[in-house]
């Protein structure tokens, strides 16, 4: 058996430990308020809106992230866009939470995914998809199955759960929505497409489960699935919301550009896949 084909396998033995944990981090929606007038985003590049555009700042902010989105909202009042591209949950740690007060009634968090440097293994699959992407899916997928199999071991699950419990200290009154991350590929829409939708559901069961631990049963910090409304509009699809690498972008438009939103919701999928689930979780 080759390495190639040794990466898929190893993804598909890994389907029901994944479920298991996604399952168990969909803690129960925290109550819906009749208005969140409080409401702090914070984040990576998912939660500024890279990918959608045009920019505000060096941030990489977008009016059609979708935090702006949810701001449109009847009972949700935007009071601080925080998320930064390129943040990690140590940079969320240092330079976003401290935003945070007690008067804080909402958060919304997507990071973790350049703790793992998701972008980078990307960048080296869409120029090789034989073994250099192998060995950096192969990488990434051992990080995470440290974090899966035994939590307290890995400083991965360790630093998102620090990430967690630091917002709920700064803003104990806050509902905490904490989201994935989309499957970014059509199911045979490269070599790599599945491996790589692999470690994305790796990546989102381990943010499932720091969620649902951070939660600890208070219902207050929800882990809010994204990949499901992101179902069938992966790059390689007719109406993809992620901005793709040529040809597979060009004939739906969807190029972006600059090589930087790569790999990043369209405004489409911030409107349709983010805010919609994030609206759904509040109920």
């Amino acid at each position: 058996m080759t390495a190639k084909q040794s990466l898929p396998r190893r993804f598909a033995r890994l389907t029901g430990v994944i479920a298991a944990f996604v399952l168990a981090g969909l803690t129960a929606a925290p109550a819906s308020a009749d208005r969140f007038d409080t409401y702090v985003a914070l984040g990576d590049s998912y939660a500024a809106g890279q990918g959608a555009g045009p920019y505000a700042d060096a941030c990489l902010r977008s009016g059609h992230s979708y935090p702006a989105l949810l701001d449109a909202a009847r009972k949700i009042s935007l009071t601080g866009n925080e998320a930064c591209s390129g943040a990690t949950t140590s940079t969320v740690r240092a330079d976003q939470i401290p935003s945070l007060s007690k008067k804080v009634d909402l958060v919304t968090i997507t990071a973790g995914g350049n703790d793992l440097d998701s972008i980078g293994a990307l960048v080296i699959c869409s120029q090789d998809s034989g073994p250099a992407c192998t060995a950096a899916l192969s990488q990434r997928a051992a990080v995470l199955q440290t974090a899966l199999n035994n939590p307290a071991a890995s400083p991965f699950f360790q630093d998102l759960l620090a990430m967690l419990n630091d917002v709920k200290a700064k803003a104990p009154r806050a509902d905490i929505y904490v989201t994935g991350y989309p499957l970014l590929f059509e199911p045979g829409a490269g070599p790599a497409a599945g491996p790589v939708n692999g470690l994305t559901q790796q990546l989102n069961a381990v943010i499932a489960n720091a969620a649902h631990t951070a939660d600890g049963g208070r219902s207050k910090v929800s882990y809010v699935d994204v990949s499901g409304a992101f179902a069938g509009h992966g790059v390689g699809s007719a109406q993809p919301w992620i901005v793709g690498l040529p040809p597979l972008c060009t004939a739906s438009s969807t190029c972006g550009t600059s090589s930087a939103d790569i790999f990043h919701p369209t405004a489409d999928g911030y409107a349709k896949g983010y805010a919609a689930s994030i609206r759904a979780a509040i109920g």
